[in-house]
């Protein structure tokens, strides 16, 4: 699966190669969950080019009232960006 994810994810970073990646990497809080070191090297994110890159280890659980850290974190950073037209 990783592989299909990769190829088509640089295809379209080659499209787009100044654009900002933000990957959000759910389910963190679930034994088994693949590692942020473990996805980056899977989707080759070291080759993403000369843009801002982030990557996120968030979790969300159905009915929680309040954001994971991670959620926080990846929407204050898209506050950021979009304020900052960049």
């Amino acid at each position: 699966l990783f592989a299909v994810v990769n190829k088509h994810l640089h295809e379209l970073l080659a499209l787009h190669p100044y654009l900002p990646l933000m990957v959000l990497a759910n389910k963190q809080d679930l034994p088994g969950s693949c590692s942020i070191t473990d996805l980056h090297d899977a989707l080759s994110l070291s080759k993403a080019g000369d843009r801002r890159l982030f990557l996120i280890g968030t979790h969300v659980r159905k009915g929680d009232l309040e954001l994971s850290s991670g959620v926080q974190d990846a929407r204050n950073l898209i506050f950021q960006m979009v304020s900052d037209g960049r």
